[in-house]
């Protein structure tokens, strides 16, 4: 069974290339998977939840088919603190300050005023 990465939070999550024996080996070490879906989870719902490479993907898709540009900064920079803590829950301290000070340095270029807005119409569209 090959191991691709492992994140260690309030969950632990092992991604591996998939086979139907590997799935069965996961099985007998780490039990049932807990989650299977998560298409209707909104971004809030599973960054919360601390499944941050679940709302990194969430977002992802938002990001894409974003036109406004400020808000399009925005949630890139929600995509990088949700990026910077699924290196911290790898362990890697460093890559996920370097992370988190991207997304401080694309959230200082917005106006201020702006955020709240920003933050609001971003939960009420994922």
């Amino acid at each position: 069974m090959e191991v691709i990465d492992v994140r260690t939070c309030k969950y632990v999550e092992v991604d591996f290339a998939y086979s139907e024996e590997s799935e069965k080996t996961i099985k007998s070490i780490l039990g049932e998977q807990l989650f299977t879906d998560c298409s209707t989870c909104s971004f809030e719902e599973l960054f919360f939840d601390f499944r941050f490479w679940e709302s990194h993907e969430v977002l992802e898709k938002k990001w894409k088919e974003e036109k406004d540009t400020q808000k399009k900064k925005y949630i890139q920079a929600l995509i990088l603190i949700s990026a910077s803590l699924i290196k911290y829950c790898k362990g890697q301290v460093n890559v996920s300050d370097q992370l988190l000070s991207k997304a401080l340095s694309l959230i200082s270029e917005l106006p201020e005023e702006f955020l709240p807005l920003l933050y609001l119409s971003i939960a009420f569209d994922t």
